[in-house]
């Protein structure tokens, strides 16, 4: 028997939602990925990317969007954060829509949530008239989640970020053609 899943809103943030997000941000990436980190690195990382300074900037910025995820009670599921017009790297599409993050909150971990998200995000892609989606994944990340969702490996990247376990610095670009 399949269950269906349940049924995500999603909601554009602007400046006005920037507490929301730092908070939505840290509670949806410390729980897993703080391990990957080396001594003051995660605070380091949520500094650098849910800092106020950073976040107003990508909130004003047109072509930086972040969208919450709520379920039917209006509970946060996640967010992701897109970049609506990024050329791919090397000889990839031009013409494509990248996503930088997309996190989920932990009691939505592991429900099919995720896949919804990208759903959306193909949605949107196709709204802009994108050839593309494109992201980033570490290799020891949920690849197999974006190959369920259509994406196929096509290249790899490096985290260099200085506090990053050396381990942890392997990267894979995934891509779904539209």
């Amino acid at each position: 028997m399949h269950t269906q899943n349940p049924p995500i809103s999603f909601q554009k943030l602007g400046v006005a939602d920037l507490e929301l997000l730092q908070y939505v941000g840290r509670a949806s990436y410390e729980p897993y990925y703080r391990h990957i980190w080396l001594e003051n690195g995660l605070e380091w990382y949520m500094d650098l990317c849910f800092g106020a300074d950073i976040l107003r900037r990508e909130l004003a910025d047109p072509n930086i969007e972040y969208w919450l995820g709520y379920d039917p009670s209006q509970q946060i599921a996640g967010f992701m954060k897109i970049i609506l017009h990024r050329s791919m790297p090397q000889e990839g599409e031009s013409n494509a829509l990248f996503l930088e993050k997309i996190y989920l909150m932990p009691d939505f971990f592991g429900k099919g949530i995720g896949q919804i998200f990208m759903e959306m995000l193909q949605e949107k892609a196709i709204q802009l008239h994108r050839k593309a989606l494109w992201l980033n994944a570490m290799a020891t990340g949920p690849v197999s989640a974006y190959q369920k969702a259509g994406f196929e490996i096509v290249g790899k990247t490096r985290f260099e970020y200085e506090l990053l376990k050396p381990e942890e610095r392997n990267g894979l670009v995934l891509c779904k053609k539209i």
